[in-house]
């Protein structure tokens, strides 16, 4: 049995406290929420862009108000940060230096710098860590990943990702909404298809961004179109939370291989589609549920074998903030910027 920590019960740590409630592996012993309300026998719900939102039950779990003492008191195989992303890198080293291993939400952390201390701290400690970067698990996205490695669409012609989201109001304080604390839309939301493009091609030769300001002025880039600069093939991403709050949440890919085409996104049905230039349009064969489940429950059996994860690396998961960064740098330029 995983005995569990889970610090930060916002939107996503809600959802990760109600996917360890249901594995029969995972004994969820403490919580840690800094607002006393959610750190309370009854968490209030708090909603998101996707997944359900309830009331939390936390009668059986020790409840704490201070990270550093629930690290102290509770006696844990693994610790999991659902924080802002600018205490990311603070908490999985004093987690990792505490002897636990560590699931981090994505992006990895705020800054290149902050995510070298992370990589740091889990070598010199040998305790694992992962970063829970859900697309590389969600069903649909594993099914290209799996028909692009057994060449079942052929040579890769184009491909384009899209990711849209209501502006997110259910941040505590705000945070998503401050670019000193999560990076903005590029590295909390975009970052998804980001990492996703560069665990299935590598890394991009260049990346050309263009990306603007539209929810008000001197807020952080909030809608942004990239694309990234292989020798073969066309792959572009799309991505933004400026939509209305009336405006479903969207995620989407269309892959143009020299077999056909796969395509993707929330709102079809069905959802998954493959359209081959010979024989009939049909849906592959795959098992439902989220990305959210199927990563924890990885990496949760990474902890009982004593495996360090490798379909997410803290390198790789790195990778994906820099190319952010490179992002940044292409929009604030006007130009392409060469990744090294």
């Amino acid at each position: 049995m995983v005995r569990v920590g889970l610090v930060g019960l916002g939107f996503m740590g809600q959802q990760h406290f109600q996917i360890y409630q249901g594995m029969e592996n995972v004994d969820l012993v403490a919580v840690c929420d800094v607002i006393p309300e959610r750190a309370s026998e009854k968490a209030p719900s708090v909603g998101g862009n996707i997944g359900e939102a309830s009331e939390l039950d936390l009668s059986a779990q020790a409840r704490y108000l201070c990270f550093s003492d629930m690290l102290e008191k509770e006696k844990l195989d693994l610790v999991d940060i659902c924080t802002p992303t600018h205490l990311h890198a603070q908490m999985t080293v004093e987690a990792l230096e505490a002897g636990n291993n560590v699931v981090c939400e994505k992006p990895m952390a705020r800054t290149l710098a902050q995510c070298d201390q992370m990589i740091e701290a889990a070598e010199k400690t040998g305790n694992m860590l992962f970063i829970a970067q859900c697309i590389r698990f969600w069903p649909e996205y594993e099914v290209l990943a799996k028909m692009v490695a057994n060449d079942d669409l052929g040579q890769v012609k184009a491909a384009r990702f899209v990711r849209q989201s209501a502006t997110p109001g259910w941040a505590s304080e705000g945070w998503l909404m401050n670019p000193e604390l999560s990076g903005g839309a590029l590295l909390d939301l975009h970052i998804h298809d980001v990492d996703f493009i560069l665990s299935l091609f590598g890394k991009p030769n260049a990346v050309l961004a263009r990306g603007m300001n539209i929810l008000s002025e001197g807020e952080p880039v909030d809608h942004v179109e990239t694309q990234y600069m292989y020798n073969d093939f066309v792959c572009t991403a799309h991505g933004g939370w400026v939509y209305p709050d009336t405006f479903p949440f969207n995620m989407a890919f269309q892959v143009l291989g020299t077999r056909g085409v796969l395509e993707f996104a929330v709102g079809n049905d069905p959802m998954l589609r493959w359209y081959p230039f010979e024989g009939e349009p049909s849906t592959p064969e795959y098992e439902g549920g989220t990305g959210y489940e199927n990563e924890l429950a990885y990496f949760v059996k990474c902890v009982e074998d004593g495996t360090p994860p490798e379909r997410v690396t803290p390198q790789s998961a790195r990778d994906s903030v820099r190319i952010i960064m490179a992002e940044a740098e292409s929009i604030e330029a006007h130009e392409m910027v060469i990744i090294g």
